[in-house]
């Protein structure tokens, strides 16, 4: 369901030294800078990061135990005229992909983190960094989603020119009906000045909040399958977005306690194969009468490139473990992690860009349902600067 791409660019030179050319044939736990050997590269992915840390290897020698090999294939360009760099991204895809990592973290206030997870890179074609660029919402998409949501009668919708919204009409004796307008964040961190779409009918309360949110997505009483309602949102996706670069991330049923059923679908843009996580991701409310609320931005990326070396899921780990004092579990005792994957998120650096950069992210839930359940809630290393991401997104409006 992910769009890939296949575009490879100079600048993953600097961020791509080497990779590891085998995985472990063990099933037991194995660092993947063990499984390819020494090299002698001196200028390896293994080397002290921005911050003068030395990676696990370097302390255990500097403790005076032996160190193992640990470097990645050195590229001599006149040996391995025909080596690329798709293949160099390739391989330590690869060698990521037989990663399983088994690690309790002490967080805060007595709690943990229990890893029990293997890696996951499956349909990663390519690894970048991207400048995130601001998308206005114009009047024509503001048409488009009418059209789509309401194919017969979009043209019957109404401007408000003082107070800037648009209505729409569904039923006049019991004041039913949809609201547009442009909104802004005003909670949570986000992307200043980000145009947000909030279109939703006025008339339900869908109650959108974590009591009234099922455990399982197969106890919703939505009549429409999940397959229904993610073909239905999709149309609208395409139709205010360039067709093709989104896809659903994730399906969650409320409606507990006799509250009115409904689905949330939470669309996300993809690049090189993995998702991207925004401040304000395209959200779907969809229940029994069809679509009642759609909400989020548009963006669009210009690629800038790496300029640093990435880590590996096992030093990221350790960046996770180092800053493992502001984890707070909110009560939870302990916390479990059972996949890691490589996904793009967005950030603000700290000179004031916006970044859509990598980072290993750690699903919370023992199960696939917990995951899907726990999918707002993200925790990760970024992938190139080390900094933890432990926050919630999706709820700034």
């Amino acid at each position: 369901m992910y769009k890939k791409r296949m575009i490879i660019t100079v600048m993953m030179a600097v961020c791509f030294i080497a990779a590891c050319a085998h995985k472990p044939d063990s099933e037991e736990q194995v660092d993947i800078r063990d499984a390819v050997g020494d090299s002698g590269h001196q200028e390896s992915w293994m080397e002290e990061d921005g911050a003068g840390s030395l990676s696990n290897d370097e302390k255990t020698a500097s403790d005076g135990e032996a160190a193992p090999a640990s470097s990645f294939p050195e590229i001599n360009p006149t040996e391995s005229p025909n080596y690329s760099f798709d293949r160099e991204i390739s391989e330590f895809l690869d060698a990521c992909a037989g990663t399983r990592i088994e690690q309790t973290i002490p967080a805060a206030d007595g709690t943990s983190l229990l890893i029990s997870a293997d890696v996951n890179v499956e349909g990663i074609t390519r690894v970048s960094q991207y400048e995130y660029v601001l998308t206005d919402i114009t009047e024509e998409i503001r048409a488009d989603l009418f059209k789509s949501v309401f194919p017969e009668t979009a043209d019957q919708a109404e401007y408000d020119e003082m107070n800037d919204v648009w209505t729409l009409d569904i039923d006049v004796a019991i004041r039913n009906y949809f609201l547009y307008q442009i909104s802004y964040s005003n909670g949570g961190t986000t992307i200043p000045g980000e145009q947000i779409i909030v279109f939703e009918n006025r008339y339900y309360d869908l109650y959108p909040f974590e009591d009234n949110r099922l455990g399982s997505v197969s106890d919703s009483r939505v009549n429409a399958s999940l397959d229904e309602a993610e073909s239905i949102c999709r149309q609208i996706v395409d139709s205010i977005t360039d067709a093709g670069d989104y896809a659903a991330d994730s399906i969650q049923a409320y409606g507990k306690s006799g509250r009115r059923p409904y689905l949330k679908l939470v669309f996300k843009r993809m690049l090189d194969g993995m998702p991207v996580t925004a401040y304000n991701d395209l959200v779907f409310l969809f229940d029994n009468d069809g679509i009642e609320k759609v909400t989020g931005s548009l963006f669009s990326v210009n690629e800038t490139g790496l300029d640093q070396k990435m880590l590996s899921p096992e030093e990221a780990v350790g960046k996770l473990q180092e800053q493992a004092e502001l984890l707070d579990f909110e009560g939870e005792s302990h916390v479990t992690v059972t996949e890691i994957t490589l996904e793009y998120v967005v950030v603000i650096s700290t000179d004031g860009q916006i970044l859509v950069t990598p980072f290993w992210r750690l699903l919370l839930g023992e199960n696939e349902d917990e995951r899907n359940f726990l999918r707002q809630k993200i925790l990760g290393i970024d992938a190139v600067t080390g900094e933890l991401i432990w926050e919630e997104r999706g709820n700034t409006l």
